[in-house]
């Protein structure tokens, strides 16, 4: 956990910061954007998600990179063929990697040994967004276009069941033990609760001083000792920090411009914060509410993890 890799897709890289003083170490040019990253012991897999955004992928790609962690070089591409415009992936305990195929409307699983692909699965929409549970049973994937969101039963290989979101879903995070799911809305500034067991809608919780009700990519993430749960949003600009588990929201914080993806140190009450737009990454300080320093970062950073 002394290290962080993050993707600055606009600059079309992969870089590698020192955890403890932010110092960039390296920067491994990739041949088309990359989004997000789904991290082994030795390697870590990233989607290459093609030359465009959500709605305006016109040169879709089908690719998920490899990079060898310890070298910090590109170690192969696995091709996912027709299932095109990967983003969210993540491991199943079947230790297949299962990756969101969106234009294609589906999610794949990757044998990441063997290199390619091994499972796929009709979604019935825009797959953008996964988590897989405890257990590996179970993946819940956002479409941002409808207002549900899949159940897939990764045993069986097909849709189980769906969850009614009313104001759309974008991202998605699970309690540790699996019985709660986190969605933040599309339309809406709120987070959405979801009992796993009934498969129900329990709760939604306004961001309180979110801003108006509008579209925007909004992204949210369960810190690792699940004392915090954090939703950042894209056009606002902020990031809610709420307490767990009672959900209170504790802080508004505002960021830098277009506040993407989150990254969790060792340290506690501490996290990273990806500003797409400014090509920086904001530490904040999760029990003041507030940023305590940032680090410039390539443009576009979406994706940050500690490794």
């Amino acid at each position: 956990m002394n290290r962080i890799i993050l993707t600055a897709k606009n600059d079309q890289r992969v870089e590698f910061y020192d955890g403890a003083t932010h110092a960039r170490l390296a920067a491994l040019d990739m041949p088309a954007p990359v989004h997000e990253l789904a991290l082994t012991s030795e390697r870590a897999y990233g989607t290459v998600y093609g030359g465009g955004i959500f709605g305006k992928n016109k040169d879709p790609d089908h690719r998920v990179v490899v990079v060898d962690l310890a070298a910090r070089e590109i170690d192969g591409f696995i091709d996912v063929g027709t299932y095109l415009a990967p983003h969210g992936l993540m491991f199943g305990a079947d230790g297949l990697l299962w990756v969101t195929a969106e234009l294609s409307n589906a999610i794949v699983g990757v044998d990441v040994v063997r290199r390619k692909v091994a499972a796929a699965i009709d979604t019935g929409g825009a797959s953008h967004w996964l988590t897989v549970s405890p257990d590996g049973t179970r993946a819940y994937v956002s479409h941002k276009q409808t207002p549900c969101l899949a159940v897939v039963d990764l045993l069986k290989r097909r849709v189980a069941g769906q969850v009614d979101i009313p104001n759309r879903c974008e991202g998605v995070a699970l309690s540790k033990d699996g019985e709660r799911l986190y969605v933040a809305s599309h339309t809406a500034a709120e987070l959405n609760v979801i009992d796993t067991r009934r498969e129900k809608l329990i709760q939604s919780i306004r961001v309180e001083g979110g801003g108006e009700d509008r579209t925007q990519l909004r992204r949210v993430r369960v810190s690792p000792d699940e004392r915090w749960l954090l939703l950042s949003s894209h056009v606002d600009g902020n990031v809610a920090i709420f307490s767990l588990p009672d959900l209170e929201q504790t802080a508004l914080v505002k960021v830098g411009k277009a506040p993407m993806g989150f990254g969790f140190p060792a340290v506690a009450d501490q996290a990273l914060v990806c500003n797409h737009d400014d090509g920086v990454v904001s530490v904040l300080d999760l029990a003041a509410g507030r940023i305590s320093a940032s680090f410039a970062t390539g443009m576009g950073c979406e994706f940050v993890e500690y490794y």
